[in-house]
Order: C-alpha cells, then structure tokens, then sequence
C-alpha cells in the first residue's frame, strides 16, 4: 500500500528545487490552498487553453493526492521558499492546515522513510 505513496515522496524529492516559487511567499496558507486547488482542480469559466496553461504550471505544487489509500480524504500541496517547506492540506470536509519545514529536514525525513520502505519490500520478499 505504502509504494505509491512513496513513488509520490520519490517525484517530489526530484523536483524540490523547482518547488521554489517567489510569488508564493506573502501568501498565506489559506491563499495559497486556494490558489493550487482552483488551478489544478476546479471546474470554473476558464477556456481550454487556461487550464492547460494552469495545470502545466501548478501540477507540480501537487502532493500525495492519490497517492494511496492513507490519502484517499485529503488534498494537499507543497512549495519552497527561503529554505523551507511548506505543506498545505485539507481532509475534504474541513479549512486548510499549514505548516512550513526546513529544507534540510525535510529531506532527511523523506530519505529515511523512503529507506524504510525499501527494506520492509525486501523483507517482504
């Protein structure tokens, strides 16, 4: 179950560096929620083109949304500013939550769970 979720962490670990976004950073995280979601998910008076235009630039704000059954009630996004990571989520009934983590320790605790995962799939056979 936890290998999708991991090929999630996988793709995020290599596209952290283009995860930076400047005109993010004066946004709060409610803003910002709703900025990713509109742009990747919402059905609104866009044209064709927009929401292509929106979904190339965004989808890559997009985190673990689909990525396994643990996740199935939540939508969530990340981006970087200034050395840190920010994570937005929601459960689908309730406002949006964020948090923001330094870079160096996000990463320390993606690789770790991602080794994790890699020797409980050998252990498993």
């Amino acid at each position: 179950m936890l290998n999708v979720t991991g090929g999630h962490l996988e793709g995020v670990m290599g596209r952290l560096q283009a995860l930076e976004e400047p005109s993010f950073e004066d946004l709060t995280h409610a803003q910002l929620y709703e900025l990713l979601d509109r742009a990747i998910y919402c059905n609104d008076d866009r044209t064709p083109a927009q929401v292509a235009s929106d979904a190339e630039r965004y989808f890559k704000f997009d985190l673990l949304t689909n990525g396994g059954e643990s996740f199935d009630r939540f939508k969530s996004f990340i981006a970087m500013a200034n050395g840190q990571v920010r994570i937005l989520f929601t459960e689908l009934s309730s406002e949006p939550v964020g948090v923001c983590v330094d870079l160096a320790e996000f990463v320390a605790t993606v690789t770790a769970f991602l080794g994790w995962l890699k020797v409980e799939a050998k252990n498993a056979g």
